[in-house]
């Protein structure tokens, strides 16, 4: 999926920043509904082209490439990155 996509390179370019991992934390919260974000941090801890990739996220599930299976790579990216648990 190409917000996935987006969303890890966002990632990946702020490294293990605060908006970085609460990016992280975000496209988990995407992606299974286990993990949490709060928009209050959202709004303090992300520029304007994070807070873009996580309203995306929100919609992701109206994209024409959604699948279930990307969602499951992006947990496993994340896993394997040190970013949850």
């Amino acid at each position: 999926m190409k917000i996935i996509d987006d969303v890890i390179s966002r990632i990946e370019e702020l490294d293990r920043s605060s908006s970085g991992v609460f990016l992280a934390h975000a496209l988990a919260s995407a992606c299974h509904d286990h993990y949490k974000v709060s928009l209050l941090d959202a709004s303090v801890k992300l520029d304007q082209t994070s807070m873009r990739l996580v309203s995306n996220l929100m919609l992701m599930v109206h994209e024409p490439d959604f699948s279930n299976a990307d969602q499951s790579n992006a947990m496993a990216y994340l896993r394997e990155n040190g970013y949850l648990d």
